[in-house]
């Protein structure tokens, strides 16, 4: 089975703009508008989820969540997706991204009254008062929640500083034996989002990019505040697979790179182990798909 994103163009016509399949691993047909990836949750369902880049009044209209079967859909569910006139939309937050050692000022002058204050959410303390707060030579210890409130109401802003991608393995060498499930991840921080990618390392060839296929799967945790996690998913571990392996983060501002290895383990080092797989969770396909921009589950298979 495969599961797809679609968008209805009109009766009996679709658009694919992503597919997954085990053997292929994620297929994305318009990689600079939209981005999926299979990722699976905490209680062991399995998520397929997709990410509109930069929303555009053009991309307004009905897509589709689509199990299919021989390139046949066999359940499906649709989502409409409704591009609103930004000036007509009251916000309750607000994202901005700016460049790091630029001046910027966050903005609160759509609330009535002067006695407006700002705060920093995990600060109590007043950082500025007036509706507008000015930053200067901003760095990435600027980036957070900003909360400009007054009697009768409040707005938070969200601000992000670009910056080059920094790398956290969760754990630098994870042990298993051959036949058990195991993974690696690392922590990623970067502002705009980065393009995730691991390496096979130790080739003659150098470096072997590595593709969702077979036993082996990448996921990517939500993006949020600057911040995911990228996982390297081992179904099967065989005795090919150990080894040291890059995890690559790129954005417009640079990138970077991390190296975490996977080494033999006489005996199966099982969730929770001090020892640490990488693993946790059941091992079961249940189709669970959402649409991170549209809030909407598909449940499928």
């Amino acid at each position: 089975a495969e599961v797809a994103w679609v968008r209805i163009e009109g009766v009996g016509e679709v658009e694919y703009l992503s597919i997954y399949g085990k053997e292929e691993g994620v297929i994305d047909y318009e990689e600079e508008q939209f981005l999926s990836w299979m990722e699976e949750e905490s209680d062991g369902s399995w998520l397929w989820r997709m990410t509109l880049v930069r929303v555009t009044r053009g991309m307004a209209g009905l897509y589709q969540c689509q199990v299919l079967l021989e390139d046949e859909p066999v359940s499906t569910r649709q989502v409409l997706l409704a591009v609103l006139d930004p000036s007509k939309v009251e916000h309750s937050t607000k994202y901005v991204i700016t460049k790091q050692g630029g001046n910027i000022t966050l903005d609160c002058t759509d609330f009535e009254g002067e006695d407006v204050n700002w705060t920093r959410l995990g600060d109590k303390s007043v950082v500025q008062s007036g509706k507008h707060l000015s930053l200067i030579r901003v760095d990435r210890s600027d980036s957070g929640i900003y909360i400009c409130s007054l009697s009768g109401g409040s707005k938070t802003i969200s601000l992000l500083v670009e910056h080059v991608p920094t790398i956290t393995p969760t754990k630098p060498t994870i042990s298993q034996s051959p036949g058990y499930p195991s993974s690696l991840s690392c922590q990623v921080t970067a502002v705009p989002v980065p393009a995730v990618s691991w390496y096979r390392l130790g080739s003659p060839q150098g470096p072997t990019m590595i593709k969702s296929q077979g036993d082996l799967s990448m996921v990517i945790d939500d993006y949020k505040d600057g911040r995911m996690t990228s996982r390297l998913i081992f179904y099967n571990v065989t005795q090919e697979d150990y080894g040291q392996y890059s995890c690559n983060a790129t954005n417009i501002i640079g990138q970077a790179s991390a190296t975490v290895q996977l080494v033999f383990s006489p005996t199966p080092v099982l969730p929770g182990s001090s020892k640490g797989s990488g693993f946790s969770g059941n091992w079961f396909w249940i189709g669970l798909v959402n649409l991170i921009v549209f809030h909407s589950n598909c449940y499928g298979l």
